[in-house]
């Protein structure tokens, strides 16, 4: 029965078979082994949300594409992958809101934009305000949203609708301050974790 061979990776140092080497792009030719290609990608996609993902050889600026990280990637790391990629170009669309509801996650095009402000979600029926992005301000307009919003407690009440999501468990708001979109509830006793997207 013929050996495996072993090379050790430039990243980790460890003696790999030379199977489990991989191509980072079709790009550049260079080979890291399995586990520190899909511990590099994890780390990008987790704690950054980044699908820009360079090639793990220092200098290298060569970035992985969609075909590179179907060849790459772990099947759960690739859907992750496709995930925040879907998510990023819907953003990208001007008349796309996502539904102020929390525990929803759905969101919708509004072709009435700023002319009918209310949109009313498809998946679970909350209105949402198109203009600000936020639940919809009961009982005001937009206008009068706007002047409360520029007084000490209306840009209070607003930066917390806007920056602040609650807990799904204990519903306490949390505010993320930036990093990983991986949360973890700070409420003693509750310490849910839960993913901010």
């Amino acid at each position: 029965m013929p050996k495996t061979r072993n090379f050790e990776c430039n990243i980790c140092y460890n003696d790999v078979p030379v199977v489990d080497f991989m191509r980072t792009s079709t790009k550049c030719n260079h080979r890291i082994c399995r586990e520190c290609l899909n511990k590099n990608i994890n780390t990008q996609l987790n704690s950054k949300g980044n699908t820009e993902i360079k090639c793990l050889k220092s200098n290298c600026e060569v970035l992985m594409d969609y075909e590179d990280m179907k060849r790459v990637a772990s099947e759960d790391l690739f859907e992750r992958y496709e995930y925040l990629c879907l998510r990023q170009a819907i953003r990208k669309m001007p008349d796309f809101r996502w539904c102020s509801n929390p525990e929803c996650g759905s969101g919708q095009e509004h072709f009435e934009r700023d002319k009918a402000p209310i949109m009313v979600c498809i998946e679970c029926e909350k209105m949402t305000c198109y203009k600000h992005e936020v639940p919809w301000h009961e009982g005001r307009t937009c206008a009068e949203y706007d002047i409360e919003k520029g007084t000490p407690e209306g840009a209070t009440s607003y930066a917390i609708e806007r920056d602040t999501k609650p807990c799904p468990k204990c519903k306490v708001r949390i505010y993320k301050t930036g990093g990983c979109t991986h949360m973890k509830c700070t409420n003693p006793g509750c310490y849910y974790e839960f993913c901010w997207l």
